[in-house]
């Protein structure tokens, strides 16, 4: 009969210290986050590529130095500069990553003269249905913007190709 008693009492006791856990748990803050509309601020993260805005213009600060292209261990970017109307120095007219090959080695923003290029932290949860939706174009934000970068007039790409050398002539 003893017995009996003794584990009635031991499992109200345990019964009471699980309750006293679910007490003290309650009147916490949760640890967990509801996803969509709450995002953990992450510290140190490479996320994909994108371009340093200028204070001022609020442009980017690229130079078409082709420096990012040529250090790229994975060969996913490309970039076209084309001759300015106006003066004559290269404008970059399309960057594009593509992040299918992309292994975010951060050789491109280490390498940059200008340090134009930065990973961009907000963006941690890049996700596509499609391997189109994985090249992106790092100048749409400021082409969509009308960014003075890309309002400058471009020499035709026919006007800037090199003639071609005469046919040789008898000798």
């Amino acid at each position: 009969m003893f017995k009996y008693f003794k584990e009635i009492l031991s499992g109200f006791w345990s019964l009471v210290v699980g309750m006293g856990i679910t007490l003290r748990y309650l009147t916490k803050k949760p640890v967990t986050l509801i996803y969509p509309k709450e995002r953990l601020p992450i510290k140190r993260f490479k996320g994909p590529i994108a371009f340093v805005t200028d204070g001022k213009t609020g442009d980017h600060l690229c130079i078409a130095c082709n420096a990012c292209i040529k250090t790229c261990p994975s060969r996913c970017m490309s970039l076209v500069a084309q001759k300015s109307a106006v003066d004559g120095k290269r404008v970059l007219t399309d960057f594009k990553v593509n992040y299918m090959l992309c292994s975010l080695c951060s050789l491109c923003i280490d390498v940059c003269p200008t340090d134009a290029l930065k990973h961009d932290d907000p963006n941690y949860d890049m996700v596509s249905l499609t391997q189109k939706d994985l090249v992106m174009d790092l100048l749409e934000p400021f082409r969509a913007k009308g960014t003075p970068l890309t309002q400058i007039p471009t020499v035709p790409a026919a006007a800037v190709a090199p003639k071609p050398a005469p046919p040789p002539g008898p000798a």
